[in-house]
């Protein structure tokens, strides 16, 4: 996918034969990446063919329109067939391939959470047909919902796919110009799409039935928190916020602390000093590191703050720890 310093979107292949390699340079060649947000744009035309091969989002939302056609897309190992009106949403993490397509045209956004404003996000959070649109049925918290989900997604009317393909060509005809009003105007439109989409999932779902508000946030918990979880634990060495992190999940600073603290046990910020903690711990114990070079590998900003926080937590310090572990190592050490 073409990228910008400012998006940094991601995206892996699961194969390396000569066919992905082929398949990996014209797979996003076309992409529209906006120099000043983050979302990317594409129609997905697919012509006639058995597999496109599997490819991961690693960092990126991306929501399907289909146009034209039809074929099989492989989410996550579940096969969903696909046709003109299916519109679904796939997270971040999503492995997945198309299949047995034939004419099928796609038009899909490409976006990041840090796209939409703090009131942006919460009105998206308090639609449940917006948590419809997303295809993850293993993270749906009950067994009757999973069964009826798993081929679950929104299919539009004639009508209302005609409605959206003009809101579609608005979105393009602004987000290409890159002017500062375009760009806004780009943003408010993709975020009306949404919530237009979200509105008719409410109306179509026979699954609305089943959400009251409660479980509706418990869906939302399953599906968020294990990813944000994960997100941590993978880039807990970088500068993460309470902000950022709660973008993630669509969710206010304020409630994503609430929902995470009730879940996790802890706050977030006492989740990724764990982390760090716990890597620490494993570099004192595995290799001949200063704290110096330890400190800049886990996140923190030297090795004094290193020391101050690993001596409030251990009660002794990295140099002590590390003495500590060698001693019991040797032939009649300690045992703790």
């Amino acid at each position: 996918m073409q990228t910008s310093a400012q998006l940094h979107f991601r995206y892996e292949y699961s194969n390396s034969s000569a066919r992905q390699q082929e398949l990996q340079r014209c797979f996003f060649t076309d992409v529209l990446v906006h120099p000043h947000m983050p979302l990317g744009i594409r129609q997905e035309i697919y012509s006639q063919g058995t597999d496109t091969g599997l490819h991961k989002h690693e960092d990126f939302y991306a929501c399907y329109v289909v146009r034209s056609g039809s074929g099989v897309h492989l989410i996550n190992n579940h096969p969903y067939a696909i046709t003109r009106g299916n519109v679904y949403v796939l997270t971040p993490g999503t492995v997945h391939a198309y299949r047995n397509y034939c004419q099928m045209v796609i038009d899909a956004f490409y976006f990041q959470p840090e796209l939409f404003l703090s009131d942006e996000l919460l009105a998206l959070h308090s639609l449940s047909g917006f948590w419809q649109l997303f295809i993850a049925p293993e993270t749906l918290s009950k067994p009757a919902l999973r069964e009826e989900a798993i081929d679950h997604h929104l299919h539009l009317s004639p009508e209302k796919q005609n409605e959206i393909e003009r809101k579609i060509a608005e979105i393009h005809s602004e987000y290409t110009a890159l002017t500062p009003d375009a760009a806004i105007l780009t943003r408010s439109q993709f975020f009306r799409m949404l919530i237009h989409l979200a509105r008719w999932q409410n109306e179509q779902s026979d699954l609305k039935d089943y959400i009251p508000p409660v479980t509706q946030t418990d869906v939302q918990q399953k599906m968020g928190l294990a990813g944000i979880l994960r997100f941590c634990e993978e880039n807990y060495h970088e500068a993460l916020s309470v902000p950022q992190l709660a973008a993630r999940m669509f969710l206010s600073p304020s409630r994503f602390s609430e929902i995470f603290s009730q879940e996790v046990g802890m706050s977030p910020a006492a989740y990724i000093k764990q982390l760090r903690l716990e890597k620490v711990q494993t570099l004192l114990r595995t290799t001949g590191l200063s704290t110096t070079s330890i400190a800049h590998q886990v996140g923190f900003r030297d090795s004094a703050q290193l020391a101050r926080v690993f001596r409030s937590t251990f009660h002794l310090t990295p140099t002590a720890y590390r003495r500590t572990f060698r001693a019991q190592q040797e032939p009649g050490g300690l045992i703790l």
